[in-house]
Parts: structure tokens; sequence; C-alpha cells
């Protein structure tokens, strides 16, 4: 029964603390401006975020066909 308590703290603890230590995610904030970046499309030519300056741009991203993640 004392195992059975003791489980129960440290999982509890480690719920509430290892959230905490972890490295927070640095994502830009909502209605930010992108970074500069530019990519291959699916024809091979560059597509580059500066040609769409000024228009509002949807980025999705997706793994790749017949890949994992």
């Amino acid at each position: 029964m004392l195992r059975i308590v003791l489980l129960c703290i440290v999982v509890l603890v480690m719920v509430l603390f290892v959230p905490r230590l972890l490295p927070r995610s640095k994502a830009p904030p909502l209605g930010s401006v992108a970074p500069e970046f530019a990519l291959l499309s699916q024809d091979g030519s560059k597509v580059s975020l500066e040609g769409y300056r000024g228009k509002w741009v949807v980025l999705y991203f997706y793994p790749k066909d017949q890949t994992p993640g």
C-alpha cells in the first residue's frame, strides 16, 4: 500500500513540475510577420515569401507523401 501511495506522489510531482522544466516553444506570436524564406514548388521553381508581400498568405506544412510523421 505504501508503494502505491509513493508511486502516486511521484507521478503527481512529475505531472506538475516536469512541463515547467522543459524548454518552451519559440513559436512567433499570432499575427506576427513571418520570416523571409524560399522553397521549391512541386514543379521545381523557387517560390519566395517576398513575392507575396502585401497579400494575405496561409502557410500550410505537411509531411511528404509516404513518409512517417
